[in-house]
């Protein structure tokens, strides 16, 4: 038997490809967009791929579902797997009819809400739905796991050297630029440090720095590990790449009314994040060469042995 794992590219397919290991224990097919990041990610696995839509795109989630159709007629699939976003609905329309057994996993950026995507699945009495923080069960979402299982915040050992190393990151993928963090951060870092600067779709005009779009997750990954600090957006991806390479990130909230997002989700997550000590939060104009420092005397760690999940 197999299970389609489903989620588009960026943070909701960093939590799936997390949780996936204790809550999937047999053969796996996965449906994401085709970007860097997830062809990094899941190397190696079996992969369909749809381009990469804008959201609340629906005209594109119908179009999407004869890609998930393929699947589920391609393969022995007895159930589907998603973290969102709206290509949960390309996978949920063709499930549907054949009876394959649905499970939504909101993300872990919606702290305090339910996602546009969350709030259709509410109204389909067959599907399961999870969120990520107990406080958030209602009668309509269960509690079961969340990719912030396990992790805690230490003192770093005292840094002996200037700040060398340091990657920016507003995310890969999507449709909002983030200028605002990308010139906060360049005042702020020292004018010698070796910089990734991974600024999305982000009008890269003036900059007088190499920028990239986005970056495969393996270099990433190794990049985040190497950095001294790591600045980010408070998106999901990005707070869990930090964290997974054992960073406290700097986190901006991406601000609606500057432009820079559809809602104030990820308000929600980083204050989440710095409850917890698992992130610094500030608003761009607040980025100073002592909010590095503060981050740069705490490091991530995380539990190893998590258990398995039955959803």
């Amino acid at each position: 038997m197999t299970t389609l794992l489903v989620a588009i590219s960026g943070g909701h397919l960093t939590q799936l490809k997390m949780l996936s290991g204790r809550i999937v224990d047999d053969d796996v097919v996965w449906l994401t967009n085709d970007t860097a990041q997830s062809r990094s990610l899941l190397d190696g696995e079996r992969v369909y791929h749809v381009p990469t839509r804008p959201p609340r795109d629906y005209a594109g989630v119908l179009r999407d579902t004869h890609v998930a159709s393929r699947i589920l007629r391609d393969h022995d699939i007895h159930a589907v797997i998603s973290t969102g976003a709206q290509i949960a609905l390309s996978a949920l329309l063709p499930a549907s009819p054949r009876r394959i057994p649905f499970t939504y996993i909101e993300s872990a950026t919606r702290v305090t809400g339910i996602s546009t995507t969350g709030k259709i699945m509410e109204r389909v009495p067959w599907v399961r739905r999870f969120v990520q923080y107990p406080h958030a069960v209602n009668d309509r979402w269960a509690y079961a796991l969340s990719v912030f299982d396990g992790f805690r915040a230490e003192d770093a050992p005292a840094a002996d050297s200037e700040i060398c190393r340091v990657v920016v990151t507003v995310g890969g993928n999507g449709d909002f630029g983030f200028r605002r963090l990308v010139d906060a951060a360049a005042a702020a870092i020292p004018s010698d440090a070796d910089v990734l600067w991974q600024i999305g779709s982000t009008d890269p005009t003036g900059l007088l720095f190499e920028t990239v779009k986005s970056v495969p997750s393996a270099d990433l990954a190794d990049a985040l590990v190497a950095a001294d600090v790591v600045i980010g957006h408070a998106g999901t991806g990005t707070a869990l790449a930090a964290l997974q390479a054992g960073k406290i990130p700097i986190l901006s909230p991406r601000s609606v009314e500057h432009g820079e997002h559809v809602d104030a989700h990820q308000r929600d997550l980083a204050d989440f994040l710095a409850e917890r000590g698992l992130a610094i939060v500030c608003d761009p104009e607040e980025l100073s060469r002592e909010t590095l420092e503060l981050a740069r005397r705490h490091r991530a760690v995380r539990s190893t042995d998590l258990a398995a999940v039955t959803l």
